[in-house]
């Protein structure tokens, strides 16, 4: 799948894994919100295309009220769309967008802010005659500028500003940012714990990784770039546990932001925590034996590159060790045999593509694609003694110019998507003059090169300080296409003496 040379077919089934990604009632819920908001995009877009007795509105009307029909059907409460820092809730649930409806939401987006409302709620089932007079209300507003779509009367459509709590940095509460700092500090301490009872031969607690792996998935998504602002606390970064947890916290993001299910994240993040298992059963120093407690050399990233100094003997000793070390923690089910194959598919040189591991064709799994480029993202974020650590955007655009070698083109332009081409805690210069801080994902994942930018430095070069505000770099001048503004070139954060975690968390 990675390389020039894999087959289609080979790509449709390593990327099987996508093509169902919600089960039980959470998923249902989600597949009806998704269908809802498609079927307002395509009824507005098509209401503005055409005119509305034109039979090119009667399929897109019987799909909105399909739609909204069956959802109160279902689940016997209104139907409510909630835009929320630019992103879209159903009944106050996250809405998890698949790839294909990313512009939709975008167009959404859009409609909602120039509509001056951030919340539609459907009270009741849909007919023809109240949709109508909701598109001709809508057309009034959007084309003829006539008034504001509450002067109109909607019947059982409901639309409204919702005071919600401004989500920008300055406005997070102290609460959340405990919460998130507790839930990263304690999977530090736990996951030091961990490795060093598995070097001594003791059975680690394998429970309280799953356990962190749970509450990584529980942190709100509007509280994600404080998770990602975490990647770069400088005191840990560089240890073995500091790169499983940071190797988790990027793939459950990412998860998160594709729309995996719970258990499909649970599985990611348990691969993630496990893919470089082996690390910690290369050798056994003297300090191990005696019962010290492990030494920090081995749990650092350059105390053990084991794969280019590994004999393919000793690799395939490692291996098993690997897997052996898996069964005994976890048993031998489903869950583990993944964690297997990604660990055994991870051991591969970070400058080899995925491929060519088994017989034939087949490629790397789903979950060793996310978890490759998560880990690689982590390393070269992270200083060595031969070099210095690279600026996040420059390993992102490493990722995303890989071309095929290391990683697969489609999943690491999503990765891309979901994370930013200039991630949370870059520092950056815009066209304005103006010098700020990466502290939120991008609004639109479509335009993953424009993120949410804390203003630290106005046009005139004076220090902002708390005055500075939180801009979103997709805005646009009203009434034309010209970005308000646009990244020009990143700075090291470290030459302004700037502390990414210490600037988040004080």
């Amino acid at each position: 799948m990675s390389g020039p040379g894999a087959s289609s077919e080979t790509q449709s089934g390593s990327l099987g894994f996508l093509q169902d990604l919600d089960e039980g009632r959470d998923g249902q819920f989600n597949a009806m919100g998704r269908n809802l908001v498609n079927a307002l995009f395509v009824v507005l877009r098509s209401a503005g295309m055409h005119d509305l007795n034109n039979d090119a509105l009667i399929r897109p009307t019987q799909s909105m009220i399909d739609a909204v029909g069956a959802f109160l059907k279902v689940f016997h409460e209104e139907a409510s769309i909630q835009l929320v820092d630019g992103t879209f809730f159903v009944n106050k649930r996250l809405l998890r967008l698949d790839f294909s409806t990313f512009q939709n939401a975008r167009y959404l987006r859009r409609i909602f802010e120039f509509l001056g409302v951030n919340e539609l709620t459907f009270t009741q089932s849909l007919d023809k005659t109240t949709l109508h007079g909701f598109l001709v209300a809508f057309l009034r507003v959007v084309r003829e500028r006539q008034g504001t779509i509450n002067d109109y009367p909607l019947g059982s459509i409901r639309l409204r500003k919702v005071d919600v709590v401004d989500e920008g940095l300055d406005d997070v509460a102290e609460e959340p940012r405990t919460q998130v700092m507790n839930i990263y500090a304690s999977g530090l301490l736990m996951l030091r714990s961990f490795v060093n009872d598995l070097r001594l031969g003791k059975s680690p607690r394998h429970s309280r990784v799953k356990r962190l792996c749970l509450d990584l998935i529980d942190v709100e998504p509007r509280y994600h770039n404080l998770l990602l602002a975490l990647l770069h606390l400088e005191s840990y970064k560089g240890n073995l546990f500091c790169h499983m947890l940071n190797t988790a916290v990027l793939s459950i993001v990412f998860g998160q932001r594709l729309g995996l299910t719970r258990n499909q994240l649970v599985d990611l993040g348990m691969a993630a925590f496990h893919h470089d298992l082996g690390w910690a059963l290369v050798g056994t120093l003297e300090s191990d034996a005696s019962g010290s407690g492990g030494s920090s050399s081995v749990l650092d990233l350059e105390g053990v590159q084991y794969s280019p100094r590994c004999t393919p003997e000793e690799m395939e000793d490692l291996r098993t060790k690997v897997a052996q070390a898996l069964v005994r923690m976890g048993g031998f089910n489903e869950s583990v045999i993944n964690r297997m194959i990604v660990a055994y598919e991870c051991q591969i040189p970070e400058d080899a593509a995925a491929i060519g591991l088994y017989y034939q064709d087949t490629g790397a799994s789903f979950m060793t694609h996310v978890v490759r480029m998560a880990s690689f993202y982590d390393e070269l974020t992270t200083a060595r003694s031969q070099r210095a650590a690279l600026p996040p955007d420059q390993v992102m655009r490493r990722i995303l110019d890989d071309g095929g070698r290391t990683f697969d083109p489609f999943l690491g332009k999503l990765f891309g998507n979901c994370i930013g081409a200039y991630p949370v805690g870059t520092l950056v210069e815009l066209d304005t003059s103006e010098i700020g801080l990466v502290v939120n994902l991008p609004t639109n994942p479509v335009n993953f090169h424009r993120p949410q930018v804390k203003l630290l430095v106005d046009n005139a070069g004076r220090a902002l300080g708390d005055r500075g505000a939180i801009v979103d770099l997709d805005e646009t001048w009203r009434g034309g296409g010209k970005y308000l503004r646009t990244i020009e070139r990143t700075l090291p954060a470290s030459v302004f003496g700037l502390s990414v975690t210490r600037f988040f968390f004080g």
